[in-house]
């Protein structure tokens, strides 16, 4: 029988953070997550499989994870921040077969939960890379790649079946934690027919997944949009942004924010071209890209964030140091540094 969920907090109690920075002690995920623990003590980490919030479920049935600060949205604790009443939904890049699942990025989503969100981090077909599309003839590919995925369905390059494409996997584990939590109020998330309430949703993504929050927040109207390593859409065969950047937006686009590092060339998509993209969206409307390495909070209100940490050395679009530059804005050994810019995006004032 499958294990429907695991608790993965941590139970000791630790009289002090343990400095590692010049420790003989292995810096191990563990390690991280004991001193996240301490800066964010009240926040608890569950899981559970897909399959168990729907049997239908047949594929990438891999941990789908919840962050909660039970002292803000059940106790309601008046010296920590207010119940936000927003599902914070955060959706991972694309994930290489065969290779280790992780937790989704850990610093971002305990800093969200103590911020008021609750937080949920989807499983979803995540194995075939959207830069399929990127010499396409059809200006749309990236669309209609994406729509299967989102609503479930069929493009030229994947197909994926209704239970399990994101809306259904996301109504599903809403339905789940409403039942066996419900105190914390998931259900809050949902229209009275079970359908999402997309206007209570903060949708974000780290590459793939921050052009799926991206198509997403165009299709419906959402309370934000938070995007790392993306939106990377860029067809090489036209030499321009994907399609459905220009399309009318459901979501105004001052509730879109971009963090992306100099150097990111991963998907074939250069800088430039992620410029290009962002352009496209119109969120240079709000200012010029805030260079966050050399401007303090809160970046002059734009709404795309720019670093160049850490430098890395890029010998192509998958080298090491490109790879680094891609994953640098969720590191969670970088949580002490962008910590104001992870603040600023998930709490700037969107009217």
């Amino acid at each position: 029988m499958k294990k429907i969920f695991v608790a993965i907090f941590l139970c000791a109690i630790i009289a002090k953070a343990v400095d590692l920075t010049n420790s003989p002690v292995t810096v191990t995920n563990q390690n991280i997550l004991a001193m996240l623990a301490l800066e964010h003590p009240n926040v608890l980490r569950f899981s559970v499989l897909p399959s168990a919030t729907d049997p239908e479920t047949k594929t990438f049935d891999y941990p789908e994870w919840i962050y909660i600060n039970r002292e803000i949205v059940v106790n309601q604790k008046p010296d920590l921040a207010k119940d936000r009443h927003q599902l914070y939904l955060f959706i991972n890049g694309t994930h290489t077969k065969g290779e280790p699942r992780g937790i989704g990025p850990v610093a971002f989503c305990d800093v969200a939960a103590d911020l008021g969100y609750h937080v949920l981090v989807l499983a979803y077909p995540d194995e075939i890379p959207a830069s399929v599309c990127s010499a396409d003839i059809d200006q749309n590919a990236f669309e209609v790649f994406r729509l299967a995925i989102i609503h479930g369905g069929n493009s030229k390059h994947i197909s994926v079946d209704p239970s399990d494409c994101i809306e259904n996997r996301l109504a599903k584990a809403l339905q789940y934690w409403q039942k066996l939590r419900p105190r914390e109020n998931w259900g809050q998330f949902l229209n009275s027919d079970g359908t999402i309430r997309w206007d209570s949703i903060a949708v974000g993504g780290q590459s793939q997944g921050g052009g799926h929050a991206v198509l997403i927040a165009i299709k419906h109207q959402v309370a934000r949009v938070i995007c790392t390593g993306s939106p990377k859409d860029f067809n090489h065969k036209h030499n321009s942004p994907a399609a459905y950047y220009n399309e009318n937006s459901a979501t105004p686009k001052n509730r879109f924010f971009a963090f992306n590092h100099y150097q990111d060339y991963t998907g074939s998509t250069s800088p430039q071209e992620l410029l290009k993209n962002l352009k496209a969206l119109k969120l240079d409307a709000f200012g010029a890209p805030a260079d966050v390495d050399n401007e303090p909070f809160p970046y002059h209100h734009a709404r795309i964030l720019m670093t160049a940490f850490p430098p890395v050395n890029v010998t192509g679009p998958q080298s090491d140091g490109s790879l680094t530059a891609h994953f640098s804005m969720l590191n969670r050994t970088n949580a002490e540094r962008w910590n104001q810019v992870w603040t600023y995006m998930l709490s700037e004032p969107t009217p």
